[in-house]
């Protein structure tokens, strides 16, 4: 279990490529270049992020260490709850200065409880921790419960039932009678279900390091199957069958699970390139912080510089969140703070 929770550089650079197509997709509007609006289309990008998130989850979970638990779930709930504080602060004490802010308008207290509540009404991309927190609290109460083998074999009959409720259409009937902040949130949860089984299924088995024995070949054929992912469609469409929230199918499973192992064979440790592994390690750092804060500084940019979102803005704003997460990191770095921005 340690060897496999040893820095892997190929993840790092992976969710340093996954935390800017985020930004991208956030910030850009137009552009002429066609590749580039594929690349923001596309809806790979989270599901890979959870998928990641998952396979560091499991050994959390089998390791039934408490504090290792403790400290899981205050990553989790630090920034969950001050972020969103922070946004609802600076944007009504904005508008009482400028008689302007992001949203034009004072945010309400039943707002603020809203977005703490679900994680998505003024600071929507919180889903995201929202949804990890769920499945986190949940995950632990089973693995208290049950053995590890009992609790795979729960995870994945939830999964099946997750694909059940995706393809009949049922997860986005059912969810989208409630508010925008209750459905994305939990129909989000209900789609990636899949991808916590298969994270936790790759990491119980043990097989990435044989990987490592024919890791050019398997890297190639990881190759191919993102590409043709990516660019056909492979796997029947959820949307023939009905409307759903984005991160839905099988397609979005399987780009993850061979995206984390391509990534992960990548052959950092035998490379000689100190920099390289530099840059991926104090960009990768952060990817917390810039997730974050990266629609709050777009919006910024657009006031006060009148900047549209174009794939140039998109990489400022990823270089402003990213410095303003180092430095607020840095100040932290003695407190529990520093979650927010790691």
């Amino acid at each position: 279990m340690k060897k496999n929770l040893e820095r892997n550089y190929g993840l790092e650079l992976l969710r340093m490529i996954l935390c800017f197509w985020v930004v991208l997709f956030h910030t850009l509007k137009i552009t002429k270049f066609s590749f580039i609006i594929n690349f923001k289309r596309k809806m790979f990008h989270v599901p890979t992020f959870f998928f990641i998130s998952f396979y560091f989850l499991f050994p959390v979970i089998n390791g039934r260490n408490v504090e290792k638990r403790k400290l899981r779930l205050q990553r989790l709930l630090i920034p969950y709850f001050i972020w969103p504080l922070i946004t609802w602060n600076l944007n009504n004490i904005i508008f009482f200065i400028f008689n302007k802010s992001r949203f034009g308008r004072l945010l309400t207290s039943y707002e603020l409880i809203l977005q703490l509540i679900f994680g998505r009404l003024f600071f929507v991309q919180f889903w995201f921790l929202f949804n990890l927190l769920l499945f986190t609290i949940i995950f632990f109460i089973l693995s208290i419960i049950f053995e590890i083998n009992n609790f795979l074999m729960i995870t994945k009959l939830l999964a099946i039932l997750s694909y059940f409720l995706q393809y009949s259409k049922y997860n986005y009937i059912f969810f989208d009678n409630y508010p925008d902040c209750i459905s994305h949130s939990v129909g989000h949860f209900v789609e990636t279900l899949p991808l916590a089984a298969t994270a936790f299924i790759l990491y119980f088995s043990g097989i990435l390091n044989g990987l490592r024995k024919t890791r050019y070949s398997n890297i190639f054929y990881c190759s191919l199957v993102i590409y043709f992912i990516y660019n056909y469609k492979i796997f029947i469409s959820i949307e023939k069958y009905g409307r759903a929230y984005n991160y839905n199918g099988v397609d979005k499973n399987v780009f993850s699970i061979f995206s984390f192992i391509g990534f992960y064979l990548l052959p950092f440790e035998i490379s000689r390139s100190k920099n390289l592994k530099n840059i991926i390690k104090i960009v990768s750092n952060y990817t917390q912080g810039i997730y974050s804060i990266h629609i709050i500084i777009q919006f910024y940019i657009k006031y006060f510089f009148n900047l549209k979102g174009t794939f140039q803005v998109s990489i400022i704003n990823y270089i402003i969140s990213y410095l303003i997460s180092f430095i607020g990191a840095k100040l932290c770095f003695n407190t529990k703070l520093k979650f927010l921005f790691i």
